[in-house]
């Protein structure tokens, strides 16, 4: 019995550790994409004050990029939402 409740024990200690790791990953991506996104509106607006066509390419150029990664990390995000309902269930 004693060893089967110091096993529990251990068990539940790994399983809080891989949940509090996943909830930081998960926070930190939220965090990357708000700045992603604050960083998407803010080169929108520059790029409609622009006049220079070549800077207009670049800053379009920049938002594509953004627009690409933000889209990668919400995907990562859902992935790791979905994970975390699993580990709760």
């Amino acid at each position: 019995m004693k060893v089967t409740k110091k096993l529990l024990r251990k068990l539940k200690r790994i399983i809080s550790a891989e949940q509090k790791v996943q909830a930081e990953k998960y926070n930190s991506l939220k965090k990357v994409l708000k700045s992603l996104r604050i960083e998407k509106v803010r080169l929108a607006a520059e790029l409609e004050k622009t006049s220079d066509e070549q800077e207009q390419e670049e800053i379009a150029s920049r938002l594509k990029v953004i627009s690409v990664q933000r889209k990668k990390g919400l995907n990562l995000l859902k992935e790791l939402k979905k994970q975390r309902k699993k580990s709760e269930a």
